[in-house]
């Protein structure tokens, strides 16, 4: 009897994707490119909701309810990674809305990123707060992004990205302008690099990019740097501005201690910062109030 031949093994390990599902992933994420708007260009976001109108709030003297404080808000959320090692946007979103502000800068916020869920966070978290959003990406691979964002409930244009060159790591400053009532207001965030070195040529560049400006200022974000360096203070002294710092007894901005989150500006606050207690990041929020009698932000 001649010897039947026995059918070739398949080139396939057990459990392993299949050419065609691998196909039909990649294809999914080609189309997910096309179909969600490409924030990282720098368009302003719709949100998706109606943006929700800041109302007057009543205070004391002759100028009550006309004002009301500029309530702004820095949070490095590194990809809503709480600190129990979950993904948990939601934790983040309940820290924004717990803020109510009516600025909030955003750091280390994945697009398309596997290791969140391929979610667009930015696009996100402007809808369920019904704010307008601007996200520029950092580090771009394939459809993934990773960068910082700008939520606002006031209109956000002229957006811009000024990259900041030698850290380990592509880094940048996002800059947009804030339309108010009856004034515009500059708005800033950025994230530094880790490393010291990389910070000291990013601080120059930083200073020139933000040096000269028409307008107030607001500057938020993660610096990887303490109020006391003087690389951070060379530069807040070359663009006058000031910190608004928190009190002394306040939390650290960060789960391993130290003040690394800031906020300046070049408009009055009479206020000291508060960072809010938070397990959603291994950050804190970081949260302040402009001075509310020199800041009209009456509806019309």
């Amino acid at each position: 009897m001649l010897p039947v031949p026995l059918p070739k093994k398949a080139n396939l390990r057990r459990g392993a994707p299949s050419r065609r599902v691998w196909l039909a992933i990649w294809s999914a994420l080609l189309l997910m490119a096309f179909l969600v708007p490409n924030t990282g260009f720098l368009q302003p976001t719709p949100s998706g909701a109606k943006s929700h109108p800041v109302p007057a709030v009543s205070f004391t003297g002759p100028d009550s309810g006309k004002y009301r404080p500029l309530q702004v808000m820095t949070y490095n959320i590194r990809h809503a990674e709480g600190m129990d090692g979950r993904v948990n946007p939601q934790a983040v979103l309940r820290d924004l809305k717990a803020a109510n502000a009516d600025v909030i800068a955003l750091q280390e916020v994945d697009r398309l990123q596997w290791r969140s869920g391929l979610q667009d966070q930015a696009r996100y978290f402007a809808q369920a707060m019904g704010m307008h959003c601007i996200y520029a990406p950092a580090i771009r691979r394939g459809v993934s992004q990773y960068g910082v964002a700008l939520l606002s409930r006031y209109p956000l244009e002229a957006p811009q990205i000024h990259r900041l060159t030698g850290g380990r790591e592509p880094r940048l400053l996002l800059t947009a302008e804030l339309r108010l009532p009856d004034r515009t207001v500059t708005v800033a965030t950025t994230h530094l690099s880790v490393e010291a070195e990389g910070r000291t040529r990013e601080w120059p560049q930083l200073l020139a990019a933000l040096r000269n400006g028409p307008t107030p200022l607001i500057l938020l974000g993660d610096f990887n740097s303490p109020s006391s360096s003087p690389e951070l203070q060379e530069t807040v002294r070359g663009l006058g501005l000031q910190e608004i710092r928190p009190k002394p007894s306040s939390l650290p901005t960060v789960a391993h201690g130290g003040r690394i989150d800031h906020i300046f500006t070049n408009l009055p606050t009479e206020r000291p910062a508060l960072v809010r207690d938070s397990r959603a990041s291994d950050h804190r929020p970081v949260f302040a109030s402009l001075n509310e009698n020199e800041i009209p932000l009456h509806t019309r």
